[in-house]
């Protein structure tokens, strides 16, 4: 459940929306108020969401037009399309918004190059994740938890994506965790109660606790200078090399000597 290789041979169940989850109103409002906070820094161009979870999100808060909703399972409003071949074309997408959809993935790697592969340079994409470190996590070696979402997914934890996403070629713009209950009761489906839980408390002191991690990164794209090239008919006019040639001025003379 934790740590485990990136492809899985298995199909893996996705969560098609936030209902699939044991705390998914909580789990949700939490999402839209990071990915509002975050909208500060993306482009009011084309959003591209990923995932049932994406399809159920709001984007006014930094988009103008209307998203664009890629998703397994058929939706409202949403291409129905595997997420590792996206039907999009190259450079076209401002900012992608992936909501808990590697955890789900039996390939989160082609996934990861299919949406470097559609965001425009200098695009941001923004990744929601579980946290493996936290002990909401720890409650799936329950033998009853073990096939419920959230906890019958595989677990990445941010320093792993944030080294997937570097070798991309992203920079790591804003990282933080959030989610402080460990997500683990049916009572948690109720809204953020106006005071903190102890959890929460808890995580407020060690963030490394908290159940989720949020990753905004940006696509940098390195331009090379060309170097001149000599066209290869092309024949080097070759100057015969000055040399220096010197002369010896000395004369022997001959003094006679008189008594």
């Amino acid at each position: 459940m934790l740590i485990k290789p990136a492809y899985s041979p298995a199909k893996l169940p996705q969560p098609d929306s936030w209902q699939s989850f044991v705390c998914g109103d909580y789990m949700r409002e939490h999402t839209q108020w990071l990915m509002n906070d975050y909208g500060r820094r993306l482009r009011c161009g084309t959003t591209l969401g990923l995932g049932g979870l994406a399809a159920e999100l709001s984007y006014q808060a930094f988009s103008l037009t209307a998203p664009v909703l890629v998703s397994p399972a058929a939706k409202a409003n949403t291409i129905q399309a595997k997420l590792e071949h996206l039907p999009i074309k190259n450079a076209v997408v401002d900012q992608a918004v992936m909501p808990f959809v590697l955890e789900y993935s039996r390939d989160p790697h082609q996934v990861l190059r299919e949406v470097n592969r559609v965001l425009m340079d200098d695009g941001y994409l923004f990744i929601c994740g579980f946290n493996p470190l936290s002990p909401a996590m720890l409650s799936g070696w329950l033998p009853a938890n073990r096939k419920r979402l959230p906890w019958s997914g595989r677990y990445f934890s941010a320093f792993r994506i944030k080294d997937w996403l570097q070798l991309l070629g992203y920079e790591i713009v804003q990282h933080d965790y959030y989610m402080g209950r460990f997500l683990a009761t049916d009572s948690n489906r109720s809204k953020t109660s106006p005071s903190p839980v102890w959890t929460e408390k808890l995580c407020q002191k060690i963030p490394l606790l908290h159940s989720g991690y949020a990753i905004l990164a940006r696509k940098c794209v390195i331009l090379k200078t060309p170097r001149m090239r000599v066209p290869s008919g092309a024949a080097l006019s070759q100057r015969p090399v000055a040399t220096a040639t010197t002369r010896s001025s000395l004369t022997t003379s001959k003094e006679v000597l008189h008594d």
